[in-house]
């Protein structure tokens, strides 16, 4: 083998090694500071049943047991059967060694939504999202609004809730979810926790065998998805509104 042969192939094992050693820590790690957040409940008013019509064929859906939200070519997510699409978080995150990490004091769990406001490419839903009593008989409450707006990509996803230091939005598990890069590992992401890449994945984090691109926002803050709960994908995110932008790539022929 010639010198720059030998060269070449060193190089490339160089950088192997050092993309191996970038993710390889986060691929084997277990603990990675996210917290599991259970879901609740899910009350929808009557009135707010039902599919809105954004436009170029998205849809999204609300019924008792959830939201979906749809393309032409067929769903891009749902949020998890019988349970809140989201949870409101009360605490901080911090900066660890190696990856941040949750500092949970408190959750509110359940929701309900009292009201649609359907307007051409937009759909609103607002309601609440509370906590049971706890033992002096208080109840937390906080405002709650989820939007879907129509964009040239496709939808996108805002859950808003005021006085909330982070949001938690529950998905419902999609096959064959793997991350797309810089935001995160172009593998498999199945059964474990991961930190999205700081200002990356606002608009493509991950993608699944639905052939629905999801990006995870706002980029400024603290975002992670975590996959360990059986059944469901929770989309971690450290501000009082959490977005998700939603896209379909189109079934050939």
């Amino acid at each position: 083998m010639s010198r720059s042969m030998v060269a070449l192939v060193a190089s490339l094992a160089a950088a192997l090694a050092l993309g191996t050693s970038t993710w390889l820590p986060v691929v084997l790690r277990t603990d990675i500071g996210l917290v599991a957040v259970e879901p609740g409940l899910l009350t929808v008013h009557p009135d707010a049943r039902g599919i809105a019509t954004l436009g170029r064929g998205y849809t999204v859906a609300a019924y008792q047991s959830g939201f979906r939200v749809s393309a032409s070519s067929g769903p891009l997510v749902d949020t998890i059967t019988r349970g809140s699409p989201v949870s409101a978080v009360v605490g901080e995150v911090t900066r660890g060694e190696d990856h941040p990490r949750e500092d949970v004091e408190a959750t509110l769990d359940h929701v309900r939504i009292d009201e649609v406001r359907i307007e051409p490419g937009r759909a609103a839903y607002l309601g609440e999202i509370y906590a049971e009593p706890d033992g002096g008989g208080h109840e937390r409450r906080m405002p709650l609004r989820l939007t879907f707006v129509l964009t040239t990509a496709g939808v996108f996803m805002s859950a808003h809730v005021q006085g909330a230091d982070g949001v938690v939005v529950h998905l419902d598990s999609m096959p064959a979810t793997a991350g797309l890069p810089p935001a995160l590992p172009d593998l498999n992401l199945r059964k474990r926790g991961w930190w999205v890449v700081t200002s990356a994945g606002e608009q493509r984090a991950f993608t699944s065998a639905r052939r629905a691109v999801v990006g995870i926002g706002p980029a400024v803050r603290t975002r992670g998805l975590d996959l360990r709960p059986d059944g469901r994908l929770d989309v971690h995110v450290w501000s009082n509104r959490a977005t998700l932008n939603l896209s379909g790539v189109p079934r050939p022929g």
